[in-house]
């Protein structure tokens, strides 16, 4: 139609057009009100309505084709007849006669003034024209999971609901049989508390967040170094740190547990189709129901053994994504939508990005992401025949040992638990089984195998112990178990998949299949979906099934703290370490113990978390006699802001004993009379410990032969007593109270001033110089270069003048270093590293020295680490109820050595450990080159123990400062030290 020619009639057109659409609010046929042309029923008869002129409003537009000539069988809009007015005898008016008109007028109704109008009943709508129901050919989406919803930690299909739980990981390595045995034991109780359901054991992984981690260390540094020119600076060591963890390919494994139960009536599912037709889901009836039988789960598997609690929405989200995206990179964002329900349109945007390209007779499934084009072939293993295994004493937890391999995979476990009673039929069924096959033998006159006789045998003894035993020894296990290797390409993929079939035939001899139907086994990962075949079905007890413990863990340290390093156990972990977070967090000691033989890599590992303590401002006091450690202060970063203090050549006095021992100041006690008695007693405390000190320098100094006389001793605590044990004293007024008493005193002193004379000996003597070690350096290493240390197993007799000296410098060396630390703030961070710690223990100064030390190490937040080649030397001290940290490396000349070391680390001794140790750091005997790695036992502040390898490659240049062993210069550059490479590969 022409846009200005409304109003203008057209000719009839040969097509007929569609109804005109619903009638107008007023129809103004011939120019007459449309309330005019109605019968009004309420006041019938009525007299003729007083005309009012309507409001003019313009036509409305569907109204203008009433002008045109309507064509043949075109819908006309209704028009009511006009108003008649029949007799009141007659209520329909005859079609001879009408009924007379009344003559009585209505009564006058009262006019309102100054109020809105308001409509009459006379002015009623007319009737809507309803229209033809109209059916459009619409598509309904092409669902491709049997889920149909998602409630909250529930997901619902056509016949089944199951309900999804998280599985906290649980520390497996280096704890005794007895928790272990407990542990399976209680999972075995769960498993078959679940006796008639189907279970659906997810393991799936998280890449390790690397931008948390770095925003986490950067909040928690404070004041870290200021940058220099040319160095690399604390942002580049951050982002660097981030690449490192990207490339190792950390990632962090999640359990999830599924129960499938309830499976719904005819009703339930009529119900819930009805209702999704008015945008609903599942009814609340069955809600209900369901929420009663959840109740009865989370009591099982609420307790101790699994610890599973309900997943939460974004939980669920996460398995459902990484179901159907196989080993694919993760969705950098879930969905904003928090409460949990998805609707049947809804889950189509879990499976939209994915697409699936598979063959029928393929090796493998390719998965591409259609919005970023990553393209990832994976390949299905299921778990075939398997040997028995001897969990925990032998063998390690049989669904956990993938873990071992450097790229992450995922896992699925499709599980029927049967009670005593399915088990049982199922067992009488096989062992009708096998008697009829030994009768069709014995009928055809052949010797049965005798394998048909063991194992009736063995089901005789499984069907005594299902009928007398507790319901956990009866309940079996009927499972499928799956895992998924990806891979970039499909050679990379297969040959995953080839030495992951090799890992488990020569560790656990349990044979991994690689079955046909790929797309529908990978189908199977994703909850809700049917099991792709009944193959390879492993019936098993439960307990054999808890000993799967796919939430297996190798998690110590912290999170807040520097990388270290990576575990070296049955799976592999980022290991981040604070040194400050047991003061700080767990209010405890700050006292870490690094034990080893020579050669096991204590002094680079104190070397480098000084170095990264120092970049982040803490300040740094490291004690090296041999010296290597003060190549640290060269580094770029940390030449500016460290320096080396060298003993050898140091002024007179710096050694003075009396000054080694700081006074307390009264500001660091509380205030009022008990502030006052503490603050006494430290000082008093202080005092004694100046005069244990100077006695045990002045044995050292004098001849051995004279030490060990009695006379001797009472001598010098008789002098001691004498001097004021103050900080101002010397040794110098200990030489003079001798002089004025009788001839043997004389003789000490004089024994004492030749000692003097030598130019090492005067460090103990005099008066220390002013500001010997400021507060301004971020980084001082204390160092006796050029010293040789005296063998504690040869006799004090049989040493030289050097090293009779070496004794007492490395007792007031540690005193100095510590002395460092509590110059400053008590709330500052700070850190020391003390090396050569062995030579404390064999005098009463050194044991109380590291008592004090390990005490104090909280209150003034203080990480202290001492490192020993023997961990009798801290075992001795009664202190390992205050170590927080322990560091122990390769031991394996001595097994008492050995077992001692375990007792530190809090592990049972004589259970095979031993031999742990003893590996530690192996190096290959075929091979001329470097180790180009060091591992530790470690034991964190909450007591969890791991293997570790430490690895600080990504600090550019410090391996190279680091480096202790006397031929690294003359060996080629690639024999540094450099990342630890895959144990595997």
């Amino acid at each position: 139609m022409d846009a200005g020619g409304w109003g203008a009639p057209e000719p009839v057109s040969s097509f007929r057009r569609a109804p005109a659409g619903p009638e107008a609010d007023f129809f103004q046929d011939n120019g007459g009100r449309a309330d005019d042309q109605w019968p009004d029923l309420d006041d019938w008869p009525a007299n003729p309505p007083v005309a009012v002129a309507p409001p003019e409003t313009p036509a409305p537009l569907w109204q203008t084709v009433e002008s045109r000539p309507a064509p043949v069988g075109a819908v006309q809009p209704y028009a009511p007849p006009a108003p008649t007015e029949p007799d009141t005898a007659l209520p329909v008016p005859s079609p001879a006669k009408p009924p007379a008109k009344r003559k009585e007028k209505s009564p006058a109704r009262k006019k309102k003034e100054n109020l809105p109008a308001r409509p009459s009943k006379k002015d009623v709508k007319a009737a809507q024209l309803r229209p033809h129901k109209l059916k459009f050919n619409d598509r309904d989406p092409a669902m491709e999971l049997a889920i149909s919803e998602i409630a909250g930690h529930l997901t619902f299909t056509q016949s089944t609901v199951t309900a999804w739980y998280s599985l906290p990981e649980v520390r497996w390595a280096f704890r005794p049989d007895a928790e272990r045995e407990a542990l399976l034991s209680a999972i075995s109780e769960q498993y078959a508390g679940l006796a008639g359901f189907r279970l659906h054991l997810r393991r799936t992984n998280r890449p390790f967040p690397a931008d948390e981690w770095a925003r986490t260390v950067d909040s928690f540094t404070a004041k870290p170094l200021p940058d220099v020119r040319g160095a690399t600076s604390w942002s580049d060591h951050l982002v660097a740190a981030q690449r490192h963890l990207l490339s190792v390919n950390h990632a962090e494994g999640q359990t999830y547990l599924g129960v499938t139960f309830a499976r719904r009536s005819l009703g339930d599912t009529f119900s819930e189709r009805i209702l999704r037709m008015f945008g609903k889901g599942t009814s609340d009836g069955e809600r209900r129901k369901l929420g009663r039988t959840v109740e009865q789960f989370d009591e099982v598997l609420n307790a101790f053994g699994m610890r599973g609690r309900r997943v939460m929405p974004a939980e669920l989200e996460w398995l459902m994504y990484r179901s159907v995206a196989l080993c694919m990179a993760p969705p950098a964002l879930l969905s904003p939508i928090t409460n949990g329900q998805w609707e049947t349109g809804d889950l189509l945007a879990l499976t939209e990005q994915v697409e699936r390209y598979r063959t029928p007779y393929g090796s493998t499934v390719k998965l591409v992401n259609r919005m970023t084009g990553e393209e990832r072939h994976v390949a299905v293993l299921s778990v075939g025949r398997m040997e028995p295994l001897e969990i925990p004493e032998k063998h390690e937890p049989w669904l956990h040992f993938h873990e071992r391999l450097p790229w992450p995979m995922e896992l699925s476990s499709r599980i029927d638990i049967l009670g005593s009673n399915s088990s049982f039929k199922n067992l009488e069924h096989r062992l009708r089984m096998i008697r009829s096959q030994q009768l069709d033998y014995a009928e055809h006159g052949i010797d049965a195998p005798p394998e048909l006789e063991r194992l009736a045998k063995r089901a005789l003894v499984i069907g005594d112990e299902m009928t007398t035993g507790l319901p956990v020894e009866s309940a079996r296990a009927h499972g499928w178990h799956r895992i998924a290797v990806g891979g970039a390409t499909r050679e990379e993929c297969l040959e995953r998949a080839r030495r992951l079939i090799q890992l488990y035939s020569r560790e656990l001899r349990i044979s991994l299949q690689h079955p046909k139907n790929q797309d529908q086994l990978a189908r199977e990962f994703i909850p809700g979906e049917p099991i792709a075949n009944t193959g390879y079905v492993r019936r098993m007890p439960v307990k054999l099934l808890a000993a799967a413990l796919p939430q297996a863990a190798s998690t110590v340290g912290d999170r807040r703290g520097d990388l270290i390093g990576r575990t070296a156990g049955t799976c592999r972990r980022p290991v981040f370490l604070d040194l400050h977070f047991p003061m700080e967090v767990r209010e405890r000691s700050g006292l870490g113990v690094f034990v080893a033989e020579p050669g096991g890599g204590k002094s680079t590992l104190m070397g480098a978390l000084g170095y990264l303590n120092a970049r982040r401002g803490v300040q740094v006091t490291l004690l090296d006699p041999s010296g290597p450690l003060a190549r640290l202060c060269q580094m770029p970063e940390l030449r500016p802001y460290s320096r080396v203090l060298n003993l050898t050549g140091s002024e007179q006095g710096t050694l003075a004993p009396y000054a080694l021992i700081p006074t307390p100041v009264r500001s660091e006690f509380p205030t009022g009379p008990g502030g006052d008695r503490e603050f006494e007693i430290a000082v008093s405390n202080a005092r004694a410990e100046r005069r244990m000190l100077v006695q045990d320098i002045c044995s050292m100094l004098v001849p051995p032969q004279v030490a060990k006389e009695a006379s001797t001793a009472t001598l010098l605590r008789h002098a001691v007593r004498q001097v004021p044990a103050e900080e101002s004293s010397t040794l110098d007024d200990v030489v003079r109270t001798l002089q004025g008493l009788d001839h043997e005193g004389q003789e000490l002193a004089n024994l004492l001033l030749d000692t003097a004379e030598m130019p090492l000996a005067l460090l103990f003597f005099g008066s220390p110089p002013q500001h010997l070690l400021g507060a301004d350096a971020a980084l001082t290493v204390i160092t006796m270069a050029g010293l040789r240390l005296p063998d504690l197993k040869i006799e004090r007799e049989y040493w030289s003048a050097e090293e009779a000296l070496a004794l007492p410098m490395l007792h007031t060396a540690h005193r100095l270093a510590v002395r460092r630390c509590y110059g400053g703030s008590m709330s500052s961070r700070k850190m020391v590293g003390l090396d050569e710690a062995h030579f404390m223990e064999g005098w009463r100064s050194g044991r109380s020295f590291l008592v004090r030390l390990a005490r104090d190490s909280r209150k003034w937040n203080l990480a202290a680490l001492v490192a020993s080649q023997n961990p009798r030397d801290i075992l001795g001290l009664d202190v390992q109820n205050l170590v927080s940290t322990v560091f122990v490396g390769r031991i394996a000349e001595d097994q008492e050595i050995a077992s001692e070391a375990l007792r530190l680390l809090r592990v049972p001794v004589h259970d095979g450990y031993e031999a742990t140790l003893a590996s530690l750091s192996q190096v290959d005997t075929s091979s001329s080159n470097r180790l180009g790695f060091r591992e530790f036992v470690m034991r964190d502040v909450d007591g969890r123990v791991q293997k570790v390898r430490v690895d600080v490659s990504y600090v550019e240049g410090l391996l190279e400062h680091l480096d202790t062993t006397p031929t690294a210069a003359k060996a080629p550059s690639s024999a540094i030290p450099m990342s630890a490479p895959d144990m595997e590969a």
